[in-house]
């Protein structure tokens, strides 16, 4: 690889400079208003989360070190024993070494299991023998994406070196970074977001803003500035259109959804360097948009891995069996909402935490022996299961335990009452940790040295709760003297009535701060404990721009299974009648039965196979609600039928006033002749590049109200491109 400056690329750093100046060194750094944790001050105590993230430890620790190793030997012509361990690691792939790395020494420092250090620092140590003398560092002579690749060590070597007493990781950093800086292509055309499955290089400059604060070398700094994204940070910071053509007038159709989020750790880390407050703007921004018009009931987004204009993402429901990259896509906005968190100090964030927390984290499944994890939640409206990757190590595997380790970081936070302004001046370690702000309600041990010196104080605080199964948390305050402070809970949006606090048996004021923290201030005692309630209820939450809905209790979203197979909940269940029809379980806590035998329980309570609807929708209907005549195959796995043979047909009785056909557009797809109540209306081409990536609809409205029938013949022909003349069906919608 040879480093390549593109004119139009430079022409476009030069003209952001207010973005990609780094800050100089007379700049004052800013300083958030909150503080996390250090790794291990809280840990969650027990639970489902507890159990993902001591399942994610043993799994990681039983992989062998000589099998993680074998390809740097290979390429480094040293002794190489071991097994390939096959899937995207052989294949060099995004390769994970540098998330497995940082996964171990994050999940020791959480953990304070010695043997994740243990095998990080020998891991390092054998990965360090393989780096030849000018740098070179990958897995293989063919990494697909070496931007990607050298950013997650980066990110590793720094988690190695501040969580595993390992030193020699700085030098192995600079060596690296000597091979990056004169060897990284710099020439990928910044305005196209449609390269990201090329490189990612967007993510770089938040890990190499970590590197130069934990070395204090300001070449790491000055080098993750030549990586800031303007072209994606200014849309936020500007609230302009983020699908607006691109300087060259080109058309921007969508984003690859997790790395466009990740890459907002970098904004937020060059605000923190003291860059400016368009940086602030950005990510603040960004959380808001991204909420409002990109989530799902979940808190997941980015169907098919795409950031998508405004709608398309309820479309895709249907389309789709992608509905969010779980592991990656959790992480990413972990990262974000510890940054806005800290930054400004409103406790809104946590609620977008904690959604995730109990309906991405909590309800994956366990991992395989040979590395497939669930990659991709399906929120399908037509029903779903949950189900590993079919391939091994894909990057969602490298990010599982990173992102365990880290919610634990995110369960408290301290800070100085009334800090309202993000960026002041630093203060002392004693005033910046002056309350206690606890941000999610999971049981967890909080050990926190409160203040320095003669004035310190030791605080134990123990959070006894089983939320969400549960309507309140108890939290247990052992300081070692009395201390004056206060305790700031963060107030969720979903309450269905006022938080209410007793001390001791006894009911206390509680009011709510300009950040959203209800405040329970006094001197505080060993033994005294904190009884917060957070009623919750029962409510319907429809998906933007579409007739979708899901069933959610307080941060919880719950599934629906039916007693039949092809029986549609939402035929049943009416949102507005929702919290009448559906009955508690009085044995199951967060369990719900319904008219027909429906049954509502908690979207994290599926094991792998077990079918779900986790959306509703009562115009949506399955392919195999048609007839098909001979000729046509139905996909073991998401209902598509297809047929090649000419004059095949499907017929899709239904009643409404229009009716779109929904599909996949594949590199072997054909032509099909489309006709509603016998009257022909168009010819419609089914053919895309790749193999299903791309959605099909095709839909037509205007009917009179009563009942149709459309019908799509398969004609045998294909466009001069395609290899084959497939037609397809997975879904169809109709408009009531």
């Amino acid at each position: 690889m040879t480093t390549k400056f593109a004119a139009g690329v430079l022409a476009s750093w030069l003209a952001a400079a207010c973005w990609a100046s780094p800050p100089s060194a007379t700049e004052t750094a800013v300083a958030p208003v909150l503080k996390p944790f250090a790794y291990g001050a809280a840990r969650i105590d027990h639970g489902p989360l507890r159990e993902q993230f001591d399942r994610a430890v043993q799994d990681y620790l039983r992989i062998r070190d000589d099998d993680l190793l074998i390809g740097f030997r290979k390429r480094a012509g040293r002794p190489a024993p071991g097994n390939e361990l096959g899937g995207w690691y052989s294949e060099d792939r995004f390769n994970i070494f540098g998330q497995v790395l940082s996964g171990l020494a994050r999940t020791y420092a959480a953990g304070g299991d010695p043997a994740c250090r243990e095998k990080a620092r020998d891991l390092m140590k054998g990965w360090a023998q393989c780096v030849e003398p000018d740098g070179y560092f990958f897995y293989s002579r063919s990494p697909n994406a070496p931007h990607y690749v050298y950013d997650k060590m980066v990110g590793a070597l720094v988690d190695m070196l501040l969580y595993c007493d390992a030193p020699e990781a700085a030098q192995h950093l600079a060596r690296i970074t000597d091979w990056a800086v004169k060897n990284l292509d710099r020439s990928y055309p910044l305005t196209r977001p449609q390269v990201y499955h090329k490189t990612e290089w967007y993510t770089l400059s938040e890990n190499l803003y970590r590197a130069w604060r934990a070395t204090g070398d300001a070449r790491y700094r000055d080098f993750a500035a030549q990586w800031h994204y303007p072209e994606f940070w200014d849309r936020f910071a500007d609230r302009s259109d983020l699908f607006a053509p691109d300087a060259q007038g080109r058309p921007i159709t969508g984003y690859h959804g997790y790395s466009h989020v990740n890459t907002l750790g970098g904004a937020a880390q060059a605000y923190l360097a003291g860059g400016g407050r368009k940086y602030l703007d950005a990510i603040v921004n960004a959380a808001q948009i991204l909420q409002e018009r990109h989530c799902y009931a979940t808190g997941g987004f980015g169907p098919d891995e795409r950031l998508l204009p405004d709608g398309q993402a309820a479309e895709r429901l249907l389309s789709s069996r992608n509905s969010f990259e779980t592991q990656c896509g959790t992480f990413a906005v972990f990262k974000l909402c510890r940054y806005l968190s800290t930054l400004t100090g409103d406790a809104k964030y946590g609620d977008w935490v904690e959604r995730l927390a109990f309906s991405a984290v909590a309800a994956t499944i366990p991992m395989s022996p040979d590395g497939r994890v669930l990659y991709y939640s399906d929120y399908n409206p037509l029903g779903a299961s949950k189900h590993n990757h079919p391939q091994g190590w894909a990057c969602c595997a490298g990010t599982r335990p990173i992102l365990l380790a880290d919610l634990q970081d995110l369960i408290y936070f301290a800070g100085r009452p009334g800090g309202s302004t993000a960026g002041s001046p630093a203060a002392s370690p004693a005033e910046t940790a002056r309350d206690l702000y606890v941000n999610l309600f999971v049981p967890s041990t909080l050990t926190w040295e409160r203040g320095t010196g003669e004035a310190a104080t030791v605080v134990k605080l123990r959070q006894r709760t089983r939320f969400p199964e549960e309507d309140q948390t108890e939290l247990d305050l052992e300081p070692n003297c009395p201390a004056d402070f206060a305790v700031r809970l963060r107030v969720p949006a979903w309450l269905a009535g006022p938080m209410r606090c007793r001390v001791n048996g006894r009911e206390v004021d509680a009011p709510t701060d300009e950040h959203g923290w209800a405040v329970v201030r006094r001197t505080w005692r060993s033994g005294d404990r904190l009884t917060v309630s957070l009623p919750a209820t029962l409510r319907p939450e429809p998906v933007r721009g579409g007739t979708p809905w899901a069933i959610v209790r307080g941060p919880v979203v719950l599934a629906v299974s039916a007693a039949e197979k092809n029986q549609n909940p939402a035929e049943l269940l009416r949102r507005a009648d929702l919290p009448g029809a559906l009955a508690p379980d009085p044995r199951q806590p967060l369990t719900f039965h319904g008219p027909a035998g429906l049954l509502a329980r908690p979207f994290y309570s599926y094991a792998q196979g077990q079918p779900y609807r986790l959306y509703l929708d009562p115009n949506a209907h399955s392919a195999d609600e048609a007839h098909f005549t001979p000729g046509w195959k139905s996909a073991p796995v998401g209902g598509q039928h297809s047929s090649a043979e000419p004059g095949a047909t499907a017929e899709f009785t239904f009643t409404g006033t229009g009716v779109r056909w929904v599909g996949r557009r594949f590199d072997d797809a054909g032509v099909a002749q489309v006709s509603i109540d016998g009257r022909p209306l168009a010819t419609v081409d089914q053919f895309g590049p790749g193999r299903g990536q791309t959605p099909f609809q095709w839909e037509h409205g205007g009917l009179t109200r009563g009942e149709h029938r459309l019908s799509i013949r398969v004609t045998g022909q294909r466009p001069q491109a395609s290899r084959g003349a497939f037609v397809n069906v997975a879904a169809f919608e109709v408009t009531p």
